[in-house]
């Protein structure tokens, strides 16, 4: 037997032997692959593959600039706003992002989102649900819980996004025709458009209009494919790739020109501009952790009372820019690897905690930009720095000039986008396979239109799960009885798993059945699609057994899996036969 002062040294080593193998797995290639993927990537940049991203960068960068400045305003920020957003996630991304293509920066979805409580608190509200929402993505990733969002179908996500699409829309008529008025709500809106319609002014109607035609026929031409297969074609067919794929700074910097030898600030007939931009870069602080409720007086709110304000739209936030960046990611993986949606989580939870620092509002990956990115021949995430230092370079000496973009040319730029998000497509693929999905589709879609998009996802995902649950509460059963000459047979077969919403209707459907016959000798129970059974349930099927084993019937549970017969075991019915397990 070993003496106290043998045992002690023995103890150290086994606790030093247990944290060196911690350390071991934290530190070891693998892990660090995961968790830092440039390590992998980074080694690997080739002088060609640094070529494509600088043409991936560059296209993307022309894409983000006009539509940060857009987003920004969606958000009920000033246009700089946009442009700080863009930053951060590029950087972010390459260091922590799983896939190749992915453009984080800021949507107009999030943008819409933030936009009632920006309104009310200002923009320092914006900036600490960025670093908010940043930091929930970020322990989602971290503790592998993204599992959650598998609570909110799509059927409720596409309701939500059609829904902001046309709320979206609907606030970029007044810019669009050039009017003034003050509205709230989607409905409210379109009563105020139409009221003040006879108030547009010319050279914005025609502006906007114009536009619009501009860059919905850009998008076309982008798709067609020139016939033949000669080197002029194909350069051709570069060409017009690239305007297509840069039709919305085209756009802004045309109407931007024009404005510059229109612009007269006495006269009514000219165009309305956005303005002054504040120049140059924010300065890398902490983000804002009180502000003032400029609907109450100024008054100051602290922390626990911002975040408290702010609460629910945190987890909302966090939510919807994590269900955009797995989508886009899962969309475009290049198939070689499978997607770490805990990483990619990270990367959004990274971008947004790091871009709080520079006056970011929430971001996420886009849909639109990443397309734009993939078709550009992108090879490593370098290309989001390239189009990150692009934004810079354009907060830096470009926002002077920004004075002169009109309105209507941003609006048009967000309805051009936004329009294509309606998911009316959807619809009929519902209708076919599964109806019962248009409920929670058109629940969230009429809610969020109406009453807001808070209330639309909320109201959306609650009835989705009641649907759900209500499945699972009638689950489906075939009873046969089948009768011989001293008496019947009754075979019960469920058809699914029986959890204890389904333990009432059980029982009621089975000794209704029972109930037809004037003797029944046996009642078998077919388990063989019951792959999941709780205790609830089991203690129904013992209630039956013991009736109908009380009344002389033989009972029997055939086809039983090992789990199944584990419960049926720990209920311990006596009347009940087990066979064929």
């Amino acid at each position: 037997m070993l003496r106290k002062s043998e045992e002690l040294p023995k103890g150290d080593d086994t606790k030093k032997s247990f944290w060196q193998k911690k350390i071991g797995k934290i530190f070891c290639k693998k892990t660090l692959y995961s968790r830092l993927p440039f390590l992998e990537w980074l080694p690997k940049i080739r002088i060609a593959s640094l070529v494509s991203d600088l043409i991936a960068g560059l296209s993307v960068g022309l894409t983000l600039v006009p539509q940060s400045l857009a987003y920004a305003t969606i958000a009920g920020l000033p246009p700089q706003y946009g442009l700080y957003s863009s930053i951060m996630g590029g950087f972010m991304y390459a260091i922590f992002g799983g896939t190749t293509s992915m453009s984080v920066a800021p949507v107009s979805l999030l943008a819409i989102t933030i936009y009632p409580v920006v309104t009310k608190f200002g923009p320092e509200v914006a900036v600490f649900l960025c670093f908010a929402s940043g930091i929930i993505e970020m322990a989602l990733g971290l503790f592998n819980l993204g599992f959650l969002l598998d609570f909110i179908s799509p059927a409720v996500i596409d309701g939500f996004t059609s829904a902001a699409a046309l709320i979206i829309s609907s606030t970029q008529l007044k810019s669009l025709f050039g009017l003034s008025y003050k509205s709230e709500g989607f409905l409210n809106t379109l009563i105020q458009f139409f009221t003040h319609v006879k108030e547009y002014r010319m050279a914005d109607t025609i502006m906007g209009v114009a536009c619009l035609i501009f860059l919905f026929s850009m998008r076309a031409l982008g798709r067609l494919k020139l016939p033949g297969d000669s080197a002029v074609t194909k350069i051709v067919s570069k060409l017009v790739w690239f305007l297509s794929i840069g039709r919305n700074a085209i756009c802004v910097f045309l109407c931007a020109g024009i404005a510059v030898n229109t612009y007269d600030p006495l006269s009514e007939d000219t165009f309305n501009l956005i303005g002054n931009i504040t120049s140059g870069l924010p300065s890398f602080s902490p983000p804002p952790l009180q502000t003032t409720n400029v609907t109450s007086g100024n008054k100051i709110l602290e922390f626990w009372e911002l975040a408290t304000e702010t609460g629910f739209l945190m987890i909302m936030v966090s939510l919807l820019a994590i269900l955009e960046a797995l989508a886009i990611a899962k969309s475009f993986s290049d198939g070689k690897k499978s997607v770490d949606a805990s990483q990619e989580i990270i990367a959004i939870g990274a971008s947004n905690i790091v871009g709080s620092f520079l006056s970011s509002f929430p971001v996420t990956g886009a849909f639109s930009r990443t397309a734009v990115n993939k078709a550009s021949g992108v090879q490593t995430p370098i290309s989001g720095v390239i189009t990150s230092v692009m934004v810079i370079l354009a907060a830096q000496f470009l926002t002077p000039y920004f004075f002169y973009i009109p309105k209507a040319s941003l609006a048009a730029v967000i309805i051009g986008a936004v329009i294509l998000m309606v998911e009316y497509h959807v619809i009929l693929p519902m209708w076919r396979t599964k109806k019962s999905d248009l409920i929670p589709f058109g629940t969230t879609f009429f809610a969020g239109l109406f009453f807001g998009l808070d209330l639309g996802i909320i109201v959306g995902t609650v009835v989705h799960i009641l649907i759900m649950s209500f499945a699972k509460a009638r689950p489906t059963i075939e009873i046969k009885a089948t009768h011989k000459e001293d008496g019947t047979i009754i075979l019960v077969m469920p058809r699914e798993s029986l959890v204890f919403p389904a333990a009432d209707y059980f029982i009621n459907l089975v000794k209704k059945a029972i109930s037809k016959e004037e003797k029944v000798t046996t009642v078998i129970f077919d388990l063989a699609f019951v792959n999941r059974l709780d205790f609830a349930t089991a203690k129904s099927l013992k209630c039956l057994s013991d009736d109908f084993g009380g009344s002389g019937a033989e009972v029997i549970a055939i086809n039983v899996m090992p789990k199944i017969l584990t419960v049926l075991q720990g209920i311990q019915s006596k009347k009940m036969n087990v066979a064929n397990c």
